[in-house]
């Protein structure tokens, strides 16, 4: 009886043991689990945070940059409200990144004072006065350091997804030398002086991607058309016969459409008026047999048969065998740049493969353009005195409130060869934008 006894005590013991080893091994499964979920969620939220930083600081840099071209209170205040959000993004982002303030103690002084020193021309500019050499220096200064640290944390972002640097190290050989610390915090102290001095009182292309919030100008008079016809159209841009097209799902948005596709092609149809809103044929390779500004002919001649005609070719980007194209619609020495279609040639075959019109049938329109009350040598004198003009012309623009203004458009080039466009309103005199043009071996960007 006691081996019995003996022998159950055994058995309970050893399925004690044998209950607590899968626990533990089920509750160190569940933790790892849970450990590598946590990690994985950290590794994403810095990966996140070093992106927005980067991201943050390429803003900064750009908008310092125009700010080296200001000249007039409205646009020195646009650079200085988007350095102001541009910075507070990179501090939160900083943060998320790494606690140890030492390491970026002068990153975030960088990025609190370019943001003071800006307000300060604004309120300068306010009162009346210009600009002095000495503070587009410092501008430039700030813009140097600005790219520096950008390109900096570009390696130490790609360096970082590829566990090849370690972060706090890398960030804190980003500070500013001894040197350039001194050169800004002198600059900032002369600024600081004199800020008692002043009362304080109480647009790819160029524009190619704003599109205004509003119904389908083009086409609101158009008569309908029928699903039927709209297929007959389609075939031709399509360039099949009508029984190889097949109908998609219409799109109802601010311009209804009747959506088509045969094989990868698609397209889309308005509605009202049976127009080319959309044409895109993935199947395009090989190498190129025609020049960019071929291309550019082709494509104008396309859409001047299609029924878009006065559109003017402003720039081009070239990519993987295939050049696009933004047109403007122009009229009476006017350049209307949200009337925009893009246009994208092969430059193998030279064909047209594909086709955006929407921000020209969403804007395009009868306008009654306001009156010129600043004449284009008055306004030229605008320009700051560090850009040498290449050319000029008058063109209406969108605004970031969802409005139209028109401008001349002033094609100016400064000392180290940076070209930019710089607008300003011919109504009122004042700067209203400026973009920087960017060429690349792909054809000419805006920023």
């Amino acid at each position: 009886m006691d081996k019995i006894h003996t022998k159950r005590k055994y058995i309970r013991v050893i399925s004690f043991l044998s209950f607590l080893s899968i626990f533990l091994v089920v509750w160190g499964s569940v933790n790892m689990v849970r450990a590598q979920k946590y990690q994985r969620q950290s590794q994403i939220s810095s990966e996140r945070a070093i992106s927005e930083l980067c991201e943050s600081i390429d803003n900064i840099t750009v908008s310092l940059q125009k700010g080296i071209y200001c000249n007039s209170e409205t646009s020195l205040s646009d650079v200085s409200k988007k350095l102001a959000q541009s910075s507070a993004s990179a501090k939160v982002s900083l943060s998320a990144i790494t606690d140890e303030e030492m390491i970026t103690d002068e990153i975030y002084k960088f990025l609190s004072q370019v943001g003071d020193f800006t307000s300060y021309l604004v309120r300068k500019i306010e009162a009346g006065e210009k600009l002095t050499d000495s503070e587009r220096s410092i501008i430039e200064k700030l813009y140097k350091y600005s790219s520096s640290l950008s390109d900096g944390l570009g390696k130490v972002r790609g360096g970082y997804f590829d566990n090849t640097v370690v972060l706090e190290k890398s960030l804190s050989n980003l500070s500013l030398s001894k040197e350039e610390t001194t050169l800004f915090s002198n600059g900032m102290n002369d600024a600081e002086q004199s800020l008692d001095d002043y009362p304080t009182l109480v647009y790819d292309g160029p524009f190619s991607d704003s599109v205004l919030e509003k119904d389908a100008q083009f086409i609101k008079s158009k008569d309908e058309i029928t699903s039927k016809e709209a297929k007959e159209i389609a075939s031709k841009y399509l360039g099949c016969e009508i029984s190889s097209v097949r109908q998609d799902s219409d799109e109802n948005s601010r311009i209804p459409l009747y959506c088509f596709t045969a094989g990868e092609k698609s397209v889309g149809i308005t509605k009202r008026g049976g127009f080319l809103c959309y044409m895109t044929n993935p199947d395009y390779s090989g190498e190129a047999t025609i020049s960019e500004k071929e291309a550019t002919k082709r494509a104008a001649k396309y859409l001047s048969d299609i029924g878009y005609p006065s559109m003017k070719e402003s720039y081009y980007a070239d990519y993987d065998g295939v050049c696009t194209i933004n047109f403007a619609y122009r009229e009476n020495g006017v350049t209307f740049y949200p009337d925009l279609i893009k246009v994208s040639v092969a430059l193998d075959t030279g064909k047209v493969v594909s086709v955006d019109a929407r921000s020209f049938i969403l804007n395009h329109s009868e306008r009654t353009l306001p009156e010129v009350k600043v004449s284009l040598k008055k306004a030229q004198k605008r320009l700051a005195d560090n850009l040498t003009l290449l050319g000029s012309q008058t063109a209406l623009i969108p605004t970031d409130y969802g409005k139209e203004k028109l401008c001349y458009e002033f094609h100016c080039v400064d000392s180290e060869k940076q070209e930019v466009l710089i607008y300003v309103d011919v109504q009122t005199g004042e700067e209203d934008n400026i973009l920087l043009l960017v060429y690349a071996d792909g054809g000419t960007l805006t920023r």
